[in-house]
């Protein structure tokens, strides 16, 4: 069992997860509002609630909106060295979110840099996906999945074919999707491979949405071959 404690001026949270596997789900404990609070930037950052305990311990002591309102974590209860996650872990529901864009084909590493060297100035009162969506720099649709991708199973997300995903996370438009399909009926070709020839999308981007499911644990499962 892990057991972690916030303190501010005002409020005490606490943070507590059961078990000893090396990603677990961690309940937020504390005033509704505070809650709220922090259980959004920790979907942020792991994609859930589920997280490595050694890793959720270190984001709590070092995120600037964290220390902002809270003193340094409390250790109440629990081995963080027993939950080391393996060196080489490249799960995609533990990367950030700006890892995950790149490893998704929507950002090249090169427009992530230079972004997040745009966002510098203002990590202290946003938070990256916040700066994003504001600049309208990453279609929103694309960050509600993965940030929230478990609200994406109640509109059969793993349902739909490549097209229909692209479609609905506005990647493409309605008519690149018929160009492409129309190509289609007379190639026989795979469309991911249809709309990265016309360059419509990245062939990264093709083969993350072709292969991308969400979990029953609400995480984006991705393996890259």
């Amino acid at each position: 069992m892990y057991r972690f404690r916030l303190n501010s001026n005002q409020v005490q949270l606490e943070l507590v997860a059961n078990g000893l596997a090396e990603r677990l789900p961690f309940q937020v404990i504390g005033p509704t509002s505070e809650v709220a609070f922090l259980e959004e930037l920790i979907e942020e950052e792991f994609g859930s609630l589920s997280a490595n305990p050694r890793q959720l311990f270190r984001f709590l002591g070092e995120d600037p909106w964290v220390t902002q309102f809270f003193q340094q974590p409390q250790l109440l209860q629990g081995d963080l060295e027993a939950s080391t996650a393996p060196s080489g872990d490249a799960s995609f529901s533990r990367q950030t979110l700006g890892n995950k864009l790149v490893q998704a084909g929507v950002l090249e590493i090169e427009e992530l840099e230079q972004l997040l060297e745009d966002y510098r100035p203002f990590a202290e009162t946003q938070r990256f996906g916040e700066f994003l969506r504001l600049n309208l720099q990453v279609p929103p649709q694309i960050l509600d999945l993965l940030l929230n991708p478990a609200l994406l199973t109640e509109q059969g997300f793993n349902e739909k074919r490549l097209g229909e995903r692209l479609l609905e996370l506005g990647t493409i438009s309605q008519a690149q999707l018929d160009e492409a399909l129309a190509e289609q009926s007379r190639s026989k070709g795979r469309i991911g491979e249809i709309l990265a020839a016309k360059g419509y999308i990245s062939e990264t981007m093709a083969r993350f949405f072709s292969l991308a499911r969400v979990n029953e644990r609400g995480e984006i499962d991705y393996t890259d071959g």
